[in-house]
């Protein structure tokens, strides 16, 4: 995944009318909660919630519908009643809606911009944010837009990049945070590498000192300390920021060979320990986290590091204090407080996983679905079938009431996993 060419970018856009679908039918459709309002899910942490019915783990899901959708990496997320995603449709950036149902597209909000590189192909790499009454996008260009999610209506929208901005190399990667009334994003800079916008109506509220170039790393939040802690990175190093004003709370050199960029999300092992990793054979380290009197300066110490999760951008999942993610494209566990590697699995190329009633839920870059078991003691593959066609598959799955809904850069389908 390297390699970059300049994008074709243009900012302003005719608000267009949304496009309208056929009636939905609600002939034998399970009701349920269908709540995926984020990237990695409801607590952006690649943990699915509950599924309400008993999910048959062992046989492939049945499929309900399938319809064509535009190329990218964009991950799903979902209401109560439908599907957005970002694709790309000719020379416009394209975030849909789409019937839960039927697949049919009820409306779509196109912005004039497209991103193509040699390496990772066409097609815009964000995933919208859900919150509420509210549903917000950062397109390839920079330009951040809130949405009426049941409509397509824009709301603001803002550009939130300079003249002079260097985009990384595989584009404008991030997903957007939202967080008690802000919109977070790191898309890096010289002047500033975070910024928060007002949630209702779009305006800054402040931008960060920490500056560098951009990376692939989505700002998240973690509770380290009895505090929040607003992650993020910029190249060559990683960074904690309170997330009410932007001010640095601590940076911690990471270096990563070829590339120096961060892409895989950092995760809390713990009250004052947290994980990081990277491929291009880096590996994993985790650090803890320690003041030695009030109002003293952070210690960030490394614990341990491993050169057998070497996650290049398919996120670990951390579950019952073990880790379960890919080494490049090979499925490991390791036990989250030592490091000490449990077993390596099989190949399952660069894909997503899900954690979800003790199994790990796997989508491969070809587009086979795979379940193995989420224990430390011993591997085992429960189940592995073709779920999509072979075309490159990065995009994040939904698993919401025994339904999947999976997209490629060529189709987007739903499928039901009740028994």
């Amino acid at each position: 995944m390297r390699g970059g060419m300049i994008p074709y970018i243009g900012f302003k856009h005719s608000t267009p009318e949304p496009v309208s679908s056929k009636p939905i039918n609600d002939s034998g459709w399970r009701k349920g909660n269908f709540h995926w309002p984020q990237f990695r899910g409801p607590e952006r942490t690649g943990h699915a919630p509950e599924q309400g019915v008993d999910v048959n783990w062992n046989a492939a899901p049945s499929p309900v519908w399938k319809k064509v959708c535009g190329a990218g990496h964009s991950s799903i997320i979902s209401s109560e009643k439908l599907l957005y995603t970002l694709e790309q449709q000719g020379d416009e950036e394209t975030l849909t809606a789409r019937s839960l149902k039927n697949g049919e597209l009820v409306w779509s909000f196109a912005e004039k911009t497209r991103w193509d590189d040699m390496m990772s192909g066409p097609g815009p790499r964000s995933t919208p944010t859900l919150i509420n009454d509210q549903l917000i996008v950062l397109f390839s260009n920079g330009t951040l837009s809130c949405l009426q999610p049941n409509t397509g209506k824009l709301i603001w929208e803002t550009k939130t990049i300079e003249d002079d901005y260097i985009f990384p190399h595989w584009g404008i990667s991030i997903s957007p945070l939202v967080w008690k009334e802000q919109v977070i994003i790191n898309p890096g800079g010289v002047g500033s590498a975070v910024k928060s916008y007002s949630l209702a109506s779009g305006k800054l509220n402040w931008e960060s000192k920490l500056s560098g170039k951009g990376v692939y790393l989505s700002p998240t939040i973690l509770r380290l300390l009895g505090e929040d802690h607003l992650l993020v990175a910029v190249e060559g190093k990683i960074a904690s920021l309170n997330p009410q004003n932007g001010k640095t709370i601590w940076e911690k050199p990471w270096k990563i060979f070829l590339n120096n960029v961060q892409i895989v999300q950092p995760i809390a092992l713990s009250n004052n320990s947290f994980l990081i990793a990277a491929g291009y054979g880096k590996g994993a380290e985790c650090f803890s986290i320690r003041q030695e009197s009030d109002n003293a300066n952070y210690l960030i110490e490394s614990q341990w590091k491993s050169k057998d999760l070497k996650a290049k951008f398919s996120n670990p999942v951390l579950h019952d204090e073990y880790l379960y993610g890919f080494s490049e494209n090979l499925l490991v566990c390791l036990e989250a407080k030592t490091g000490k590697r449990m077993w390596r699995g099989e190949k399952y190329g660069y894909g997503r996983i899900i954690l979800c009633d003790k199994k790990l839920l796997i989508l491969g870059n070809t587009g086979v679905l795979s379940v193995v078991n989420a224990n430390p003691d011993n591997f085992q593959e429960v189940f592995s079938e073709q779920l999509l066609n072979n075309v490159r598959c990065w995009n994040g799955p939904v698993l919401a009431n025994g339904y999947l809904f999976a997209r490629n850069g060529e189709e987007i389908a739903c499928f039901d996993w009740a028994k």
